[in-house]
């Protein structure tokens, strides 16, 4: 089975690429791990880019894994791509101007409005319960939290 990862990950196919950066891990090669992530990332494999930014983060490339955090809060809009930007700047690895993007990215596809909307009518209608509140409107209240993170930090 590995022998046919091999072969399709050098073939280009990021889940394939993926699956045998875990198994290396399993085993113990960290060496080879990094390498399959790295060609994982590069094709865009969702859950391969955040663990390799991560890699990069523990490595000390900083700029590398900033990009990474970017293009998935901006492509995917992914809340803790959005958090680690932040978590980044707070250690001093990362500028205002990076956090400004977060932000605006925040704004444009999360606003106050459709949160509100979602607030109101549970509050004013009663039509959903605690249990009951849609995956958007818990996504929504994440960002505004990171928003008002990043706006503090900004405000310093």
């Amino acid at each position: 089975m590995k022998e046919r990862l091999i072969k399709w990950a050098q073939a280009g196919d990021g889940d394939c690429a993926y699956k045998l950066a875990r198994i290396y891990r399993a085993e113990g090669d960290l060496q080879k791990y990094a390498k399959w992530l790295e060609k994982s990332a590069e094709s865009k494999t969702f859950d391969a880019q955040k663990e390799y930014a991560e890699l990069l983060v523990e490595k000390g490339k900083y700029r590398e894994a900033l990009a990474i955090y970017k293009d998935l809060a901006q492509t995917f809009n992914d809340e803790e791509s959005m958090e680690r930007v932040v978590d980044l700047y707070e250690q001093g690895q990362c500028d205002k101007y990076t956090l400004n993007f977060i932000l605006e990215l925040i704004n444009k596809n999360f606003n106050d409005i459709y949160l509100m909307k979602n607030f109101g009518r549970v509050f004013a209608f009663q039509t959903l319960r605690h249990n009951e509140l849609t995956w958007e409107t818990l996504q929504a209240i994440e960002r505004r939290r990171i928003a008002a993170r990043i706006r503090k930090l900004l405000a310093d």
